[in-house]
C-alpha cells in the first residue's frame, strides 16, 4: 500500500536531514571541470602574478577519469544457453532508452564520485531507464549488502513563474511520490504520487569500489592533493620562465637624465660615451630542475593510479608491442575490476526493466550477463592469429572465437550465424560489386 501524504513528507524530511555532505562531491565536480583551488598567493600579489596562477592549472583529474571511461562500453546482453535468441532478454529496453550513448554518463559519474544510480520505471511503450548523479540522489538501505534500497530521494531545481524551487521524488517499493519545497527552509511537502507496482524500490546503485570498511572514493578524490602539487610546480616553472629563463643585461656607470626612461629592453641597444661604463649579463636560471620535479610528480601519479606513464607524459617512441601491453596491464586490471562491478549493476537494471515491461522470465533470469567492448591495444592481426591457433591446436570451436574479435558485436555474430556455412566470400564480393555497378534500368 502506498504511503500517505504525511508519511511521504516525513520520510523525505528525514532523508533530507541525513543527505551526504555535498562539499566533497562539489569539489570533485569543480576539479574535473578544471576549476582547481589556486596555489597560495599573498593579498598584495600583482595582476601578472595572479595571471600566472590562473594559467598554472592543468586538468589531470579529467584525464584520469577519461582513460577509464573510454574503456567501458557495454555492447551486448545475453542469457546463458540463449545464444541463438533473436533478441536477448532486456536488450531491446537498452536500445529503446538510448543507453549506447547514455551509459557513458553513468560510468563517468561513478568514476568521479565513487557511486551513481539508475532508475527504472514503467513507460507508455517501454520501461524508462535513467542515470542519476549522486549530487542529486541518495538511497538508504536496510543493509549495505541488500540489492535494493528501502527508499531513494531525488531532488532537482525546477523553475516556476514564482521563481526556482526544489522538487523531490521519493521512491519506494510501491510508488514514486512527488514533493516540493513551497517555502524556503520548510522542506519537502507532498504533491502527488504514481504507483509503479514493481514490488522493489526501482533504484540501482553503481559502485566504483565495493569496500566493506569505507565508502567508495572514486578515481578523483584520492588524487586531489597530487593535482594541487602539479599545479604548484607548474606555477613555479612558469614563474621561473617569466623572470629567470632569459639572460638579463646590466650596465654600471651609465648616466641617464632624470626624465629619461631606462634604456634596457629586448628592443634596445646599450651604449655609453664614458670609458668608465661597464656592461654585463646575468646568467639565465636553469629550469631543468623544475621540469624534473614536475615529471617526478607525474610518475607518482602514474604509479598510484596504475596509469601508463606514456599516457601522462605524452611520449611514446621505440616501444615494442609487448612493452606497450605490459605498460597497459595495470590500467586494464583497473578496467576489468570496474567491468565486473558495473556489469552486475547493469544486469540488475536490465532485469528490473524486464519486470517493468511485464516480462517475468527476464526478471527471474539471473544468469544473463552484459558483454563489454574489447578496448585493449592489441592489433586485430594479433588477436586473429592467437585465436586462430587456439582453433587449430586446442580444438576451440571457430564460432566461439567470433565474439572475441575487437569491434564485433552480438548483432554481428547473429548475422554471421544466419549466413550459409558454405558461403563463398569471393563470389559474394563479386555479386555485391556487380549489383552496385549495374544500371537501375537493367542495362
Amino acid at each position: 500500500m502506498p504511503l500517505s501524504a504525511s508519511q511521504a513528507a516525513d520520510i523525505a524530511h528525514r532523508i533530507e536531514a541525513v543527505w551526504p555532505d555535498q562539499a566533497r562531491n562539489n569539489r570533485i565536480h569543480r576539479y574535473v571541470q578544471g576549476d582547481h583551488d589556486l596555489p597560495f598567493a599573498p593579498r598584495s600579489a600583482r595582476r601578472a602574478y595572479r595571471w600566472l596562477l590562473d594559467r598554472s592549472r592543468t586538468n589531470w583529474c579529467r584525464l584520469l577519469m577519461q582513460l577509464l571511461a573510454q574503456n567501458l562500453f557495454v555492447d551486448g546482453y545475453r542469457a546463458l544457453g540463449d545464444d541463438q535468441a533473436d533478441e536477448p532478454l532486456g536488450w531491446s529496453h537498452w536500445n529503446q532508452n538510448g543507453l549506447a550513448r547514455r551509459q557513458a554518463a553513468v560510468h563517468r559519474a561513478t568514476l568521479k564520485y565513487g557511486w551513481s544510480y539508475t532508475t527504472v520505471l514503467p513507460g507508455d511503450t517501454a520501461p524508462v531507464i535513467r542515470g542519476v548523479s549522486p549530487r542529486n540522489m541518495t538511497a538508504v538501505y536496510a543493509d549495505d549488502a541488500d540489492p535494493w534500497p528501502i527508499y531513494a530521494l531525488h531532488r532537482k531545481t525546477s523553475w516556476t513563474p514564482d521563481g526556482p524551487r526544489q522538487v523531490y521524488r521519493l521512491f519506494d517499493e510501491q510508488a514514486v511520490y512527488t514533493l516540493a519545497e513551497n517555502d524556503p527552509g520548510q522542506g519537502p511537502a507532498y504533491l502527488d504520487h504514481a504507483e509503479h507496482g514493481l514490488g522493489v524500490c526501482p533504484v540501482v546503485r553503481f559502485l566504483d569500489e565495493d569496500d566493506l570498511d569505507a565508502d567508495s572514493p572514486g578515481v578523483v578524490a584520492p588524487v586531489l592533493d597530487i593535482q594541487d602539487r602539479l599545479n604548484y610546480q607548474t606555477f613555479l616553472l612558469m614563474t621561473t620562465g617569466e623572470h629567470g629563463a632569459h639572460r638579463q643585461r646590466w650596465a654600471a656607470g651609465l648616466e641617464l637624465d632624470d626624465d629619461e626612461e631606462p634604456p634596457i629592453g629586448p628592443d634596445r641597444l646599450l651604449h655609453s660615451d664614458s670609458p668608465e661604463t661597464r656592461f654585463g649579463t646575468f646568467d639565465s636560471t636553469d629550469m631543468s630542475g623544475y621540469v624534473a620535479v614536475l615529471e617526478q610528480i607525474l610518475r607518482h601519479l602514474a604509479a598510484i593510479t596504475q596509469t601508463p606513464a606514456w599516457a601522462l607524459h605524452g611520449s611514446l617512441s621505440n616501444l615494442a608491442a609487448d612493452t606497450i601491453d605490459a605498460a597497459d596491464a595495470g590500467l586494464q586490471r583497473r578496467v576489468g575490476e570496474r567491468k565486473t562491478s558495473y556489469g552486475e549493476s547493469w544486469q540488475q537494471t536490465l532485469r528490473l526493466s524486464c519486470l517493468a515491461a511485464g516480462d517475468e522470465a527476464g526478471w527471474l533470469d539471473t544468469t544473463a550477463v552484459v558483454r563489454w567492448r574489447d578496448t585493449s591495444t592489441r592489433s586485430l592481426a594479433a588477436v586473429v592469429d592467437a585465436w586462430g591457433k587456439a582453433v587449430q591446436m586446442l580444438d576451440v570451436p571457430a564460432r566461439a572465437t567470433w565474439e572475441r574479435l575487437p569491434g564485433v558485436t552480438d548483432q554481428d555474430v547473429r548475422r554471421w550465424e544466419q549466413m550459409p556455412a558454405n558461403l563463398d566470400g569471393h563470389a559474394l564480393l563479386a555479386d555485391t560489386l556487380a549489383r552496385a555497378t549495374t544500371d537501375p534500368t537493367g542495362q
